[in-house]
């Protein structure tokens, strides 16, 4: 009954996709808190979980997180901006337009990271993925929408960090 294993670790030691010990609830509550708060604003519940999972791509501090939220934001832009390019070179490329829009896509998220200096590509092709998937009209309700989504995610995956006391070496 009493049976110890050899690599015993403490609940503090255990790492569950980035999360150790007692942060694992917190994220897996503001997690599903996300999804909740998506569902009754009425905003894309994936896109919200997008913005949940950009909120948590680099960096510990708070500073470091605004900054893949805002990543994430430049990448849906950037996005909406390929496919409204895809739309009007459609006439004359053809079938053509959307890989060579989308090539010219990956190359300007490869540049944000020397043009911005914040070297955050995952939370840059997170906002893209979000872009892509939404299927919507590129229009700026479009893009001030899928935003809410983000930042409403990564408003609720910031709740611990702002109600728990930071240090001051990590503002």
């Amino acid at each position: 009954m009493g049976r110890v294993l050899a690599d015993e670790r403490s609940v503090d030691q255990v790492e569950i996709l980035g999360f150790t010990g007692a942060r694992l609830p917190a994220a897996l509550l503001t997690g599903a808190a996300a999804l909740v708060l998506g569902l009754y604003v009425g905003l894309s519940v994936w896109a919200v979980l997008g913005g949940w999972s950009a909120y948590f791509t680099r960096g510990t501090s708070l500073r470091d997180r605004a900054y893949n939220i805002a990543c994430a934001v430049t990448g849906l832009g950037l996005t909406i901006v390929a496919q409204a390019l895809a739309d009007k070179l459609n006439p004359g490329l053809g079938a053509a337009a959307l890989p060579v829009t989308w090539f010219l896509l990956a190359i300007s998220v490869q540049l944000m990271q020397w043009i911005t200096g914040v070297k955050n590509i995952p939370s840059y092709f997170l906002g893209c993925a979000v872009a892509f998937a939404a299927s919507v009209e590129t229009s700026l309700d479009s893009y001030l929408m899928l935003t809410a989504a983000i930042v409403a995610g990564a408003f609720v995956a910031a709740l611990p960090d702002m109600v728990r006391p930071v240090p001051e070496d990590k503002l």
